[in-house]
């Protein structure tokens, strides 16, 4: 019979095995799990180990559960099961062992972002009381020469100064990664730049950590009336300056970019994610 138990922090060899054992062997592009990077989503996605739980079949594991912690609500970032222990209620006995206890510790909100691409996740989500709120979508930028943005139009900023100035306003709604927390967290990782008159009316905050891929993780403009003409030489100038990467914009909510500008500077719609949400039930 499979045993069931929460982690601890000395616990992240093993749930770096079972991510690579249950989840990843579901998506063959991602890279193997390291107790490094593992370590590193503890202190930027406010992964908990405390909620994290693994089921073991001996000392092998067979499923695992990925889970966060903050104020107000834990998203499940990762839920997987090993190919040959599907379809056995694993899933669902995390899942519904974290509500347990979220029921009584709380915070009671919990949240999961799932690709569409996976109706397996959002049938066993949806069975276990998760309800749609809204979608993310990824888009994507090939490398492609833009026109000139002058550099004087640009300040480099970064996350604290953009937090200390008050100009950090990140929208209700996004997802988990392009939070406000998440930013804060992240931000030794993040470069940004930034358009100011008389105060900030617009700014990116972007990682390139040496791979193919810049990954802009807050776009925003702080002037309705201005914000595609803005955001757009924003992203301009960010394409000019790295003319060997793609720009990714990962999970951008609805109204955070409109989808004519992506368009526009060649951008194109990727994969979709439902982020799912659920109160915590003591059983």
């Amino acid at each position: 019979m499979p045993s069931y138990r929460f982690c601890r922090p000395d616990d992240v060899p093993l749930l770096v095995r079972a991510i690579d054992a249950c989840f990843g062997v579901h998506f063959p592009d991602l890279p193997p799990a390291t107790v490094a990077g593992f370590r590193a989503e503890m202190k930027e996605l406010a992964v908990w180990p405390s909620n994290c739980m693994v089921a073991l079949q001996g000392e092998e594991p067979i499923a695992v559960l990925i889970g966060t912690k903050r104020e107000r609500e834990v998203l499940v970032l990762r839920l997987g099961v090993r190919p040959d222990h599907q379809r056995q209620g694993h899933a669902s006995h995390l899942l519904a062992s974290l509500s347990q206890k979220l029921a009584v510790l709380g915070p009671e909100r919990l949240i999961a972002e799932v690709p569409l691409e996976a109706p397996g996740a959002m049938e066993c989500f949806t069975a276990n009381q998760y309800r749609e709120e809204c979608r993310y979508r990824d888009w994507r930028r090939a490398p492609a020469p833009l026109g000139e943005v002058p550099d004087e139009l640009i300040l480099p900023i970064t996350a604290g100064e953009l937090a200390e100035q008050g100009a950090l306003e990140i929208p209700h709604g996004v997802s988990w990664e392009r939070s406000r927390d998440t930013l804060l967290a992240r931000q030794d990782r993040l470069r940004g730049a930034a358009i100011a008159m008389e105060r900030i009316d617009a700014f990116v905050l972007y990682r390139h950590d040496g791979g193919g891929t810049v990954d802009v993780d807050a776009a925003v403009c702080r002037d309705d009336g201005r914000r595609e003409v803005l955001l757009g030489l924003l992203l301009r100038w960010l394409a000019r300056r790295h003319p060997a990467s793609a720009l990714r914009l990962p999970k951008l909510a609805g109204d955070e970019l409109p989808p004519a500008l992506l368009h526009g500077l060649g951008f194109e719609a990727g994969p979709t994610y439902a982020r799912l949400a659920a109160v915590a039930t003591p059983g």
